[in-house]
């Protein structure tokens, strides 16, 4: 009998004994004959001797066939005028591996995941594959069998990492952690740039108990990635290392069982507080106080210490006490989706005012309408870049106060830790500027230092700061005198719900001493359909409403709404604002999403980028569209880049600046082959936060990677960055490259002008500034007209000229603001130049108010300069040498690169 092994240095024995093989070429035909079965002659002559005439190639191949059965037996091969095959007197090592793998199929469960049974045969399979197909071996001259070859190598190797994976999580399943973790050591040697096998070997030790090899699993990850490729580890790894660190971990695994429909006996979970008396009494006190002006209350404290039955309570409380109650709450899968909270506020504030709504100021509701365009269909505003965030904050701000004007407000948000930046951002500008609105502002999250940075500086200047410690004997005696309280909080540690779920039982100890464990036990109560609902529900994580749960599970409406019920009564569901559905707890959605089979999970993924797909607004909304994306990138399919690149341009477009670049980072990553106008809008985006390092990275990679209208866009954002750090030559260049293709040309010849001012060419400054007064006009775009005007005057000599450009430029600019900031700082410069500083000084400072609020920290820094030399003027050394010092402060923290004391130089704009 013919064995051929394979896997490794090839090996090739007759009834045990080695075969010497006259050639390599001769081993590899074996080796594709192993894999084929059969093969053409005229094939195996062009895969192997393509350089040679055909006649050559045959009689070469005659006389290498002849050696081969020589050294193999005739039994082995069987070859005619036209066909080469192997017979059935042989045995491969590759085959073997296949059937190991595939004799799992039967042991009634996925064929991705695995059993006690599935033990022996994928250790089997492991012990044969002793390497990549055909190890190190090389064939000289026959470039069309090693473009064979690799396939099946790579094939082959992602086989074996699937076996790998399956056999640690078999030993894990049946507590064999020392076992596991070898086989998972196998699988990091197999392919040390695969973080999957990097994180398995992680959560091993960590269920292991063995923290610090966990710790270094992770470090081991970060060193080889930083080593071969220069990256950091993904999101999702570092997530896991600090998940290991705050004990924060998924269930170990345990066996699955096939999916049955059978209605749960659980009753539902009560959910009655226990003590926590002081806290609510406080809460009381705050919504009192909220009656006649804005209050903050931020409650604290680690998971499951009740943090959300005290939002419940004090929102039970305002609105039995006549207040309006809005409740947004944040999700660990949404940190990257633009205004997520904020969007679950617009609706309800807007279903607070019902009809009256229309009647808000026409730019509030064409604002508002970037995020809902139900308040002003077809009257979204005008896509400035230019401080339009600020418009929108300004917008939400005027609904907020108009609603707390018919009614006072209490507005939540839970699980904040996983606020997106935007919604933070937003969030931190409303509380500081409602002042006298009759509003309650209340925060839950866990640690302060998990909040957003935003959220962070809120708590220090909160009304009332809530921290929830766990239960102590004191706080439940009083309510339960009979029972062993004291051995109820020993095995407990003080968690409420495992207080509660103790003392109602009536034993000492919950079902597991393990807050982990005890949500598995929970979660494997319910019946086998609402657990296939539930995992659905963990997939689409906050973006879960019904209809979205339907078509991602796969199941019916009545089916949804009997699992929905199920799951609800059980308490690991809640019905959020709008018809959202969330879990209680964010570990309930860890542990079911993680006890979920990785080919569900991917069939889950897919099945819920189809249906966002299908929703009509999917590709014109930024929270739909991020959420196609990330379901899209979850499920490995290759209209994730696509998606990202729209994610990007939507997020971009409602001003969620961070998320966008995020967006559009993914979007490269994925392999998204418009490059350069990704990189384009990347650039664009670090030069409005003053990354002009990342800004000159972004626009030069951009510039080599596009053509036409958008190349000149690329050389027209280089040649102002240029202007920018004071590199005025280049950008000159820069601006002649730009002009014959601009699309938008008034854009262009404004940053001419100032290039020319700046570089004391009064006359072409004035051409430029004519040239952009004209194209604006053209364009019929107030904003670029009132940009214009304000260019103009600063160009012209003539301060009696001047001025009346620039106040054409004020009544122009009207809600524009930035236009506006630029116009108010020329005006108070033509006023200190003309003698009367005093009356420059109230112009700069509503400028830097406008600056401030949008947060556009180099026009800000120039400011406070000008603000600096104004007060200097008029003797206020004090005033003048804060303002300095601010301006140095934010001017520190532009990233220009090496130092370009341009920076420092900017005076108009």
């Amino acid at each position: 009998m013919l064995d051929i092994r394979l896997l490794g240095s090839p090996q090739v024995t007759v009834d045990g004994v080695a075969v010497d093989v006259d050639t390599r070429k001769a081993i590899a035909m074996l080796a594709y004959l192993a894999i084929e079965t059969s093969a053409e002659r005229d094939t195996l002559a062009a895969l192997f001797w393509a350089d040679s005439p055909p006649d050559r190639a045959r009689a070469t191949l005659r006389r290498t066939l002849s050696a081969l059965r020589g050294g193999v037996g005739e039994d082995a091969i069987s070859a005619d005028r036209n066909r080469v095959e192997l017979t059935d007197a042989h045995t491969s090592d590759i085959d073997e591996f296949v059937a190991a793998i595939e004799s799992t199929a039967n042991h009634g469960h996925e064929p991705n995941d695995v059993c006690d049974r599935c033990i022996e045969p994928l250790t089997r399979a492991a012990g044969l594959y002793r390497g990549d197909f055909l190890g190190a071996f090389a064939v000289r001259d026959a470039p069309e069998f090693e473009d064979w070859a690799r396939p099946v190598t790579e094939s082959l190797r992602l086989r074996a990492g699937e076996v790998y994976q399956r056999l640690a999580m078999a030993h894990a399943s049946v507590g064999d952690y020392s076992a596991a973790i070898d086989v998972a050591g196998s699988w990091v040697s197999l392919d040390e740039l695969h973080e999957p096998a990097h994180r398995l070997l992680m959560l091993l030790n960590a269920w292991a108990g063995d923290r610090p090899g966990a710790i270094q699993a992770y470090r081991d990850c970060v060193a080889i990635l930083d080593r071969e490729l220069g990256v950091s580890p993904l999101e999702e790894t570092t997530e896991l290392f600090e998940a290991i660190l705050d004990e924060d971990l998924p269930p170990a695994p345990g066996v699955r069982r096939r999916v049955k429909t059978v209605r749960s006996t659980r009753s539902p979970v009560t959910t009655e507080m226990i003590d926590r008396r002081e806290e609510v009494e406080a809460l009381g006190r705050s919504i009192e106080a909220a009656r006649s002006r804005s209050q903050l209350c931020v409650i604290t404290g680690d998971s499951w210490m009740g943090k959300t039955r005290l939002v419940e309570e004090v929102t039970d409380q305002a609105r039995t006490s006549g207040f309006a109650t809005v409740a947004g709450r944040a999700f660990r899968a949404e940190t990257k989706l633009p205004y997520g909270v904020a969007t679950q506020w617009l609706k309800q504030l807007t279903d607070v005012l019902d009809g009256t709504s229309l009647n808000l100021a026409p730019w509030v509701r064409q604002e508002l309408a970037r995020l809902d365009p139900k308040l002003a269909p077809g009257e979204v505003g005008s896509n400035s870049e230019r401080f339009g965030q600020l418009r929108l904050r300004e917008a939400f701000l005027e609904l907020v106060r108009t609603t707390g004007s018919q009614r006072p407000l209490v507005m939540s948000i839970d699980d904040a830790q996983w606020i997106d930046s935007v919604s933070a951002s937003l969030i931190s500008y409303l509380q500081r500027r409602l002042d006298n609105t009759p509003a309650l502002v209340v925060l839950a999250a866990r640690q302060e230092t998990s909040l957003h940075p935003a959220i962070r500086e809120m708590v220090g200047t909160a009304d009332t700061v809530l921290h929830l410690e766990p239960l102590q004997a004191a706080d439940i005696s009083s309510e339960y005198p009979n029972a062993e309280v004291a051995s109820v909080i020993a095995a407990t540690g003080g968690v409420p719900l495992l207080v509660r779920e103790a003392l109602e039982s009536g034993s000492v100890a919950p079902d597991s001493a393990s807050v982990t464990r005890y949500m598995e036990t929970r979660r494997q109560r319910l019946s086998d359909l609402s657990r296939q609902v539930l995992a659905a529900a963990a997939v689409l994580n906050g973006m879960c409403d019904a209809p979205l749960l339907r078509d991602t599970s796969g199941r019916t409406d009545d089916e949804i709404v009997d699992a929905v019920e199920e799951l609800i009564s059980a308490g690991l569901l809640r019905e959020e604002s709008d018809g959202l559905l969330g879990f209680t707890l964010d570990v309930l959605e860890t542990v079911t999403y993680e006890s979920t089979s990785l080919i569900r999970r991917l069939l889950l993924h897919r099945r819920a980028a189809d249906a966002l797909q299908s929703r009509a607004r999917s590709r014109s909304d930024a929270r739909l569209a991020s959420a196609t994306a990330r379901h899209l990138r979850a499920a490995g399919n290759d209209e994730a880049a696509e998606w990202y690149r729209l994610s990007g341009d939507l997020t971009r477009a409602i001003f969620a600046n961070d998320e966008a670049v995020s967006a559009y980072e993914t979007a490269i990553a994925l392999g998204h082959p418009e490059v350069g106008s990704i990189r384009l809008a990347l650039g664009e985006l670090a030069m409005a936060r003053g990354d002009y390092e990342t800004a000159k990275r972004e626009l030069r990679a951009a510039a080599s990677q596009t053509t036409g209208p958008e190349l000149a866009v690329v050389e027209h954002r280089i040649g102002d960055l240029n202007r920018i750090l004071g590199r005025f030559e280049l950008a000159e260049e820069s601006f002649v490259r730009s002009r014959a293709d601009h699309p938008n040309p008034a854009d262009l010849y404004a940053d001419w002008a100032l290039l020319d001012h700046r570089t004391g060419d009064t006359d072409s400054a004035i051409a430029f500034a004519l040239l952009a007064l004209e194209a604006a006009g053209d364009a019929d775009d107030e904003e670029l007209l009132a940009r214009a005007l304000n260019i103009l005057g600063v160009v012209t000599p003539d301060t009696e000229e001047a001025m009346a450009h620039i106040d054409n430029a004020l009544e122009v600019a009207d809600a524009h603001e930035p236009a506006r900031m630029a116009a108010l700082n020329s005006k108070a410069h033509l006023l200190a130049d003309s003698g009367d500083p005093e009356a420059a000084i109230p112009l700069v400072v509503e400028a830097i108010s406008i600056a401030d609020k949008a947060g556009y920290r180099h026009h800000q820094a120039a400011l406070l300069n000008h603000l600096a030399d104004l007060n200097h003027q008029v003797g206020r050394q004090e005033e003048a040498q804060q303002s300095l010092t601010e301006a140095v402060t934010l001017f520190a923290d532009i990233a220009a690169g090496d130092w370009e004391p341009e920076v420092w130089l900017l005076r108009e704009w």
